[in-house]
């Protein structure tokens, strides 16, 4: 079964950051887990402080594990290594492709122009007499309602 791990290392363990993800790396190896190649790593400020940190790196990574009753193992040991603030591990089934920072900043570039587009073939067509003739109406409402 293909699972997600994401976890959040605080600034302040920055510099130790390669031997925490080799760390977490040994934990899911030596319960069964295969990591795949992909792995996305974003430095973020904090929606609010954990453990005194106001940023962090979040990092996601999946990886393939035979043994589903094993994520409670890694689990535990994920949240009881220090140098992680929060880990949480996922069925892939439930979530969608995982993807870096660009590859989303471009996904969601693609969606907008779409969507401008989409909006630009269905809006209607108003001639120039058109929004003369909806100008005038307004004015004469206008001088109506102001009785001038």
């Amino acid at each position: 079964m293909r699972y997600e791990l994401f976890y959040l290392i605080g600034s302040s363990k920055e510099a130790e950051l390669e031997k925490i993800k080799g760390e977490v790396n040994n934990i899911i190896t030596s319960e069964g887990g295969v990591f795949e190649e992909k792995q996305t790593e974003e430095r973020r400020k904090l929606a609010y402080k954990i453990n005194h940190e106001t940023h962090g790196t979040y990092i996601a990574q999946r990886f393939e594990l035979e043994n589903p009753e094993k994520i409670q193992a890694i689990s535990r040991k994920l949240n009881l290594y220090p140098e992680i603030l929060r880990a949480m591990t996922s069925k892939t089934s439930e979530l969608p492709e995982l993807q870096t920072k660009e590859e989303r900043i471009k996904a969601s570039e693609k969606r907008s122009e779409k969507t401008e587009k989409k909006e630009e073939e269905t809006k209607p067509e108003t001639s120039k007499e058109e929004k003369k003739s909806g100008g005038e109406d307004i004015d004469k409402k206008l001088e109506e309602i102001l009785n001038i």
